[in-house]
C-alpha cells in the first residue's frame, strides 16, 4: 500500500506582491510614501525583502531619495548587499513592478498575509499553552482572547511615532498641524467666549466636566464613597447622559445588581416618575406616557449591561474586549471594585491587598488597550464615618492605596444628610481629589431621591445651567 505522501505548507505569504510592493517603492516616490507608511519590516515574510524595506523606510523616514543607485549603496554600507541578492535583484524588482498604479491593492495583501502569519503564530502559542494543562483555564482564555485582540488592534497600530510626524498633522489624530490646531482653538475660543469646551465626553454634570474636561480615553476614573451614598445612581446617570445625550455605546458591569434593576432605575431617571409608582403600576395617564417616550428613545441607542455576579478580572477584561469589538463602546462603568476578584484563587486576607493592586492595574491597561474612558465604583472604608465632617480623604480607598496610584482621577461623593438629614437636604458634592489632567476640586449637584437622579445644581432663578448646556451641542 502506496504511503500517502505529505504536503508541507508554508505560512501565508505572496512572494510576487512583495515584490512588486519594493519595486514600485524604487521607482515611485508616491509609493514610496505610501508603502513606508502603511507597512513595516516584519510585514514581508521573506529576509531579503524585509532588509531591502527597512533601508527604504529609513530612507523615506529621512526624506531622501530611493532608488537602486542609492538602496545598493546604502545596502553595501550594511553589508547586506550579498544577502539580498545584489544590484541584479534590485535590478530585476524594479523592472518587475513597472509603473503599476494598483500599489495601496498589492500593500494590503502584504499586510493581510502579515496578519494571517500573525494569526497562525498565536494560535502555535496558544496550543502550547493549552496542551499543559494549566491549572487557571480562565486566565489561560484570557491571554488567547487577548492575543487576537492584540492583532486586530495592530492592524491600526504604530509601534512608535516621531514627534514631528505628529506636530506635523502626518500622524496626528486630527490630521492637521499642531499649530493649526491650536489657531483654530484659538478663533473658536474667541468666538464662544467663556462658555465652556471640552474635549473630553461630556458628563453633561457642568461642574464635573469644568473639573476633569469630560471623560477622556484611556483614563480610569475612580468614583468612592460609603454605601447607600449614591454612588450606583450617579454612576447611571453619567452614562444615561453619555449614551443617550451623546449618542456614545456604553458597556455596564453590574456585579451586585441585576440588569432589570438597573434598568427599573434609569426608566425611573429618564421618565422621572417614582420608583413606587410604576412597581405597583399606580401611574395616572401622563406619567404612561412619559415611560412609553422614554422606553422608545432608550430602544434606540446601545447600552450593554453585563450582571453576571462574581467575575475574575481576567474574565471582565475577555468580555469588555468583546464589548469593544462587537458593539464599539466608548465609555465602560464597573459596580463595583470590592466584587472583583484577582486572576488567582486564593482570596484569603493576607493576599487581598496584593489581589487589589493587580485589578487596579489591570483596569488601566484595559483603559488603555480599548482606549476608552473607565469609571470603576468602590467602597470607602469605615474611618470615614468615624471623622468629624465625614468628609472622605484619599487614605479612605478600601484595600489598596494602588487604586490611588493607578487611577487618572478619584472622585468621592458625600450627601451630608445622610449623616443629618437637616444638613443640605437635597444636594450632594462631589469631590475630585485627584487629577491627572486638571485641577481638583468640587462639583455640587443636586440629589432627587424619590427617583435616584443626580442633576446639576443651580441656585433659585439662575440660568446657568441652560447658557451652559448649549456649549454642549457640538459634541452630538
Amino acid at each position: 500500500m502506496a504511503k500517502k505522501s505529505i504536503q508541507v505548507k508554508s505560512a501565508p505569504n505572496s512572494k510576487e506582491s512583495e515584490m512588486m510592493v519594493l519595486g514600485c517603492m524604487l521607482t515611485s516616490i508616491n509609493s514610496l510614501n505610501a508603502a513606508a507608511d502603511g507597512l513595516d519590516g516584519n510585514d514581508f515574510y521573506y529576509s531579503e525583502h524585509k532588509k531591502i524595506f527597512n533601508v527604504l523606510k529609513e530612507a523615506y523616514s529621512k526624506d531622501r531619495p530611493a532608488d537602486i543607485h542609492i538602496v545598493s549603496q546604502e545596502l553595501k554600507k550594511l553589508d547586506l548587499l550579498e544577502d539580498v541578492g545584489g544590484v541584479s535583484y534590485l535590478t530585476t524588482l524594479a523592472q518587475y513592478a513597472g509603473t503599476s498604479a494598483y500599489i495601496e491593492e498589492y500593500i494590503k495583501i502584504v499586510k493581510d498575509k502579515a496578519i494571517l502569519r500573525k494569526m497562525l503564530y498565536a494560535v502555535d502559542t496558544i496550543e502550547k499553552n493549552v496542551l499543559e494543562e494549566p491549572k487557571d483555564v480562565s486566565e489561560t482564555l484570557d491571554e488567547a482572547q487577548k492575543e487576537f485582540f492584540n492583532i486586530s488592534q495592530s492592524i491600526n497600530s504604530h509601534e512608535g511615532l516621531l514627534i514631528k510626524d505628529i506636530l506635523s498633522g502626518l500622524k496626528a489624530e486630527s490630521k492637521i498641524p499642531y499649530l493649526k490646531e491650536i489657531q483654530e482653538r484659538q478663533e473658536d475660543y474667541q468666538k464662544r467666549g467663556d462658555s465652556i469646551k471640552i474635549t473630553g465626553i461630556p458628563t453633561h454634570f457642568l461642574d464635573l466636566d469644568k473639573l476633569i474636561n469630560g471623560l477622556g480615553n484611556s483614563n480610569l476614573m475612580i468614583l468612592a464613597s460609603r454605601p447607600a451614598m449614591g454612588k450606583t445612581a450617579l454612576a447611571l446617570n453619567i452614562a444615561e447622559n453619555v449614551c443617550f445625550k451623546n449618542n456614545v455605546p456604553i458597556g455596564i458591569f453590574s456585579l451586585e445588581m441585576t440588569t432589570e434593576q438597573l434598568l427599573h432605575r434609569m426608566i425611573c431617571s429618564q421618565a422621572e416618575v417614582e420608583s413606587e409608582k410604576i412597581k405597583t403600576g399606580s401611574l395616572d395617564g401622563n406619567e404612561y406616557q412619559k415611560i412609553v417616550t422614554c422606553v422608545n428613545d432608550m430602544q434606540t441607542k446601545t447600552m450593554i449591561i453585563d450582571d453576571q455576579p462574581s467575575l475574575k478580572i481576567t474574565d471582565l477584561r475577555a468580555r469588555a474586549r468583546r464589548m469593544k469589538e462587537a458593539f464599539n463602546i466608548g465609555f465602560l462603568i464597573i459596580d463595583y471594585l470590592q466584587l472583583l476578584s484577582g486572576s488567582g484563587n486564593s482570596r484569603s486576607n493576607d493576599s487581598r491587598q496584593v489581589e487589589v493592586s493587580e485589578i487596579s492595574r489591570s483596569l488601566k491597561n484595559l483603559a488603555r488597550e480599548l482606549n476608552i474612558p473607565i469609571l470603576c465604583l468602590s467602597q470607602l472604608s469605615r474611618r470615614v464615618e468615624e471623622r468629624q465632617g465625614h468628609r472622605p480623604m484619599m487614605s479612605d480607598l478600601r484595600e489598596s492605596g494602588s487604586l490611588e496610584q493607578d487611577s487618572d482621577q478619584v472622585l468621592f461623593l458625600l450627601r451630608r444628610e445622610y449623616y443629618d438629614p437637616y444638613d443640605k437636604p437635597g444636594q450632594a458634592e462631589l469631590i475630585v481629589a485627584k487629577n491627572r489632567h486638571g485641577s481638583v476640586g468640587s462639583a455640587n449637584l443636586t440629589f432627587r431621591k424619590e427617583i435616584a437622579k443626580f442633576e446639576n445644581y443651580s441656585p433659585v432663578g439662575s440660568n446657568e445651567i441652560d447658557d451652559n448646556e448649549e456649549a454642549f451641542a457640538e459634541f452630538t
